[in-house]
């Protein structure tokens, strides 16, 4: 039974496509969060909230536009997205 839960979370998350430092970035500014609204836990609590938070955000992203976004190239595009 557990071998097929973990066969499942596999198949529904999927961060293959998001670059590394977007992934770090993300994962930052989660720790952060929690690291501000729950100072008393300690790192194993916290580590499972920031990783259990990261794959909802993911869950949650439009895959086809997060990549049509970072292809873009031109000088207008990247202003206008700052």
């Amino acid at each position: 039974m557990l071998l097929y839960m973990e066969v499942v979370e596999h198949s529904e998350f999927d961060d293959s496509y998001i670059l590394p430092e977007h992934k770090k970035s993300l994962l930052v500014t989660i720790k952060n969060i929690y690291d501000k609204q729950m100072p008393w836990a300690d790192s194993v609590l916290l580590k499972c909230c920031v990783k259990e938070h990261y794959k909802e955000v993911i869950k949650l992203m439009n895959r086809e536009k997060y990549l049509e976004e970072i292809n873009k190239t031109d000088i207008d595009t990247l202003l206008d997205g700052m």
